[in-house]
C-alpha cells in the first residue's frame, strides 16, 4: 500500500511519496539553529522494545526507516545522546555534522559515529569534565564545553548557530534531551512515526522524558500533517508557545 496524505496544512503539500524529501524549514534565529526532533514510538509512546538504553531498532517498520534518512538529508546537523550512541553503531551520511551529548564522557570512540567522518563529529559536554576526560575525546571530535555539571543548551546551541553554522539542527533522542530542549523552549518541531504496536512497561523510555513541566502545564502542539503507511502514522507537529498554568 503507498503511503496516503490524510492530513497536510503546510503551503505546497508534497506528493505522498515524496514525504519528507525536501522540507522548508522557517529562517533559525541568529542564535540558534532550527531545531526539530524526529522519533519513533509504539502507539501508547515507548521507543525501545528492548531494555532501557537500548536502540530503536524494530519498533518503526520499512518505511519509517526510509522517512528516517530523509529527514536527516534536511539537516544541516544530527544531535543524538550518549546512551542512544552506546547502544548500537550510528551511522550517518559522511557530509552530515554529527553532534552527541554526554555529561560523563563516557563516549565509544570506535563507534561509526566518529570513525567514519571524525572532521564532522562534535561532543557537548559540560565544563567540569575532568582533564584527562577532555583530553580523550578530544582526540576524537571536536570538543565543546558548556555549563557546570550538566551542558547549558542555549550557550552550546549559540556555538553550534555560529561557529558550526548549523542553520538547522535534527534532534533523534533519546528522551532525556529531548524533555530538556522542550523545557528549555529551545525545540521548534516534532516528527513521530506512531507505530501500531503496544509495549507497556513503567521502566521504559517514552518519547519526552525528565521531570517534565509543574502541575496544569503541558507543552501545546501545532498539528502540520498526518501520512500513513499501512497501520503507521506519520506525523509532524510545530511547539508553539506553553501558557502559565
Amino acid at each position: 500500500m503507498p503511503i496516503e496524505r490524510l492530513l497536510d496544512l503546510t503551503l505546497q503539500p508534497p506528493e505522498p511519496d515524496d514525504l519528507y524529501k525536501r522540507i522548508t524549514f522557517p529562517e533559525p534565529p541568529p542564535d540558534r539553529p532550527y531545531v526539530f526532533i524526529n522519533m519513533v514510538s509504539t502507539v501508547d509512546g515507548k521507543i525501545v522494545l528492548g531494555e532501557p538504553g537500548g536502540s530503536a531498532k524494530g519498533v518503526g517498520g520499512p518505511m519509517d526507516q526510509v522517512l528516517f534518512r530523509r529527514l536527516q538529508m534536511n539537516a544541516d546537523g544530527a544531535l543524538i545522546g550518549g546512551k542512544t550512541l552506546r547502544a548500537s553503531q550510528v551511522i550517518y551520511p559522511r557530509t552530515l555534522t554529527r553532534i552527541v551529548v554526554t555529561r560523563t564522557g563516557d563516549m565509544p570512540l570506535d563507534n561509526r559515529f566518529f570513525t567514519d567522518a571524525p572532521e564532522r563529529a562534535v561532543i557537548l559536554a559540560p565544563a567540569e569534565l575532568p582533564n584527562h576526560m577532555s583530553k580523550r575525546l578530544r582526540s576524537a571530535a571536536r570538543l565543546i564545553l558548556t555549563g557546570d555539571d550538566d551542558v547549558d543548551w542555549t550557550a552550546a546551541l549559540r556555538v553550534v548557530r555560529q561557529e558550526l553554522n548549523i542553520r538547522v539542527l535534527l534532534c533523534e533522542g533519546g528522551s532525556l534531551i529531548n524533555g530538556q530542549l522542550i523545557h528549555a523552549g529551545l525545540a521548534d518541531e516534532l516528527f513521530l512515526t506512531l507505530a501500531p504496536k503496544l509495549k507497556g512497561g513503567t521502566h521504559l523510555p517514552t518519547i519526552v522524558g525528565g521531570d517534565g513541566f509543574l502541575p496544569g502545564v503541558a507543552q501545546p502542539l501545532e498539528l502540520v500533517s498526518v501520512y500513513r503507511d499501512g497501520g503507521e502514522i506519520y506525523l509532524r507537529y510545530r511547539l508553539t508557545p506553553r501558557q502559565a498554568p
